[in-house]
């Protein structure tokens, strides 16, 4: 991890702290402020929508309008804000990227995901994706918006070969043992 030498507030040196009795999470305390930066990965929430088409289960996916991964499919969602709750995170972010009303159900799973970027610090590309099972209103057209180009359900049996982020293969995946089973 990189070590940030000064305060991001005030601008004294920062001192390096364990929290608790882990050696894992960094905090950087500033003495001055007291400031703390805590280097831990940045919150996300991904919906698991699904719709019966034909009476064949799909689940909506979004084509990434940006990089990492632009063009690849993806599931709707993206960081939540400071203070959010993970269910208004996945309904704003739905919002934005589809135009769409969603109803966010249950937690499914989460898993650690990397967003590979070169501009972006080592330590700030670390992503814990909650996933959450949802409803979208059928009333609503999903209007590509924010940074997605084109939305699309697709058979849970069959999709796309270029997915975005290992960790929504395994979220399909579990969410696809859930369906069939």
């Amino acid at each position: 991890m990189k070590r940030y030498s000064f305060c991001p507030v005030c601008g004294a040196a920062l001192s390096r702290a364990a929290a608790g009795t882990s050696s894992i999470v960094t905090i950087h305390r500033c003495p001055s402020c007291h400031f703390e930066f805590w280097q831990n990965s940045k919150p996300a929430v991904g919906a698991l929508a699904t719709r019966s088409i034909g009476g064949v289960p799909h689940v909506l996916l979004t084509r990434r309008g940006i990089e990492p991964y632009k063009d690849y499919w993806d599931l709707p969602g993206g960081y939540l804000e400071n203070g959010e709750h993970p269910r208004d995170g996945l309904a704003r972010e739905i919002r934005e990227e589809l135009r769409a009303r969603a109803t966010v159900l249950d937690l499914v799973g989460s898993d650690i995901a990397e967003y590979p970027r070169d501009d972006v610090a080592e330590e700030a590309r670390f992503v814990l994706v909650l996933y959450y099972r949802c409803e979208i209103s059928a009333d609503d057209p999903l209007i590509p918006g924010d940074d997605v180009v084109e939305a699309r359900w697709f058979p849970l049996t069959s999709l796309p070969t270029r997915l975005a982020f290992e960790a929504n293969r395994k979220a399909l995946a579990l969410l696809d043992s859930l369906v069939t089973h």
